[in-house]
């Protein structure tokens, strides 16, 4: 896992803070803050792979000035840095080849909501057709059923139309099951003029095509950015 991070590119897609000294970051009190700063110092200091900024911060003066003043990183800590940055769209994470869609499908970092909504659906499956109508079981089916009706769908919808905006995890939660709101019933009403109607296997099936369709659909999207930030084309 970690060699395969340090080997990613990265590129500031949101640079919302402002620029600052290494004396001025190492005075930030909270250390994720500051540890998210020293990131994106190196990366403005032209450190274009993650590498290159986990061996500016620890083999350079920096580390030295880190360690005198009792407040010393290690890799991890980078790393952890670069991952919350990632989360937060201030920096964009892209692999330095060009993979094909099937290589990138196979990666589970890189198309993490398609890996997530397979999983949902297949354990989702798994309690309705084989696991026991018993409790505790019966509760296993409440909560995975729960969030494979009323979030997958809608969280797959989310990623698809908002692969690069940044947006913390309460919006894309909120998001997710008001747009599972709209979406499911939305199924239901087509479900219920075809000739299944709405019984439980035709909802269950439609409702994994969906998601998986929609899940797909949105990794090919953030494939094909991916691979236009490789060429060094621009962003739509």
């Amino acid at each position: 896992m970690v060699q395969r991070k340090v080997e990613e590119k990265v590129k500031v897609s949101n640079d919302k803070y402002k620029s600052k000294s290494i004396e001025q970051i190492l005075k930030i009190e909270d250390r994720d803050e500051m540890l998210e700063q020293l990131v994106l110092y190196a990366v403005r200091s032209n450190c274009s792979k993650v590498k290159d900024i986990v061996n500016m911060l620890m083999e350079s003066d920096i580390a030295k000035l880190m360690s005198s003043s009792k407040n010393s990183i290690n890799i991890d800590d980078i790393l952890d840095a670069v991952k919350r940055l990632a989360r937060k769209k201030t920096i964009i994470l892209y692999n330095s080849s060009i993979v094909s869609f099937k290589d990138y499908i196979k990666n589970m970092y890189l198309s993490m909501t398609l890996w997530i909504t397979a999983i949902v659906t297949a354990v989702t499956i798994l309690t309705i057709y084989i696991l026991p109508d018993t409790i505790p079981w019966s509760i296993v089916r409440i909560v995975v059923g729960g969030a494979f009706v009323l979030f997958i769908p809608g969280y797959t919808l989310v990623q698809l139309l908002f692969p690069s905006r940044e947006m913390d995890i309460i919006e894309r939660i909120a998001l997710s099951i008001g747009l599972s709101l709209a979406v499911v019933p939305l199924t239901g009403f087509l479900l219920n003029y075809s000739p299944w109607g709405i019984m439980l296997d035709p909802i269950v099936i439609s409702i994994s095509i969906l998601s998986i369709a929609l899940a797909t659909t949105g990794v090919y999207r953030m494939y094909v950015m991916n691979v236009k930030m490789v060429k060094g084309e621009d962003e739509d």
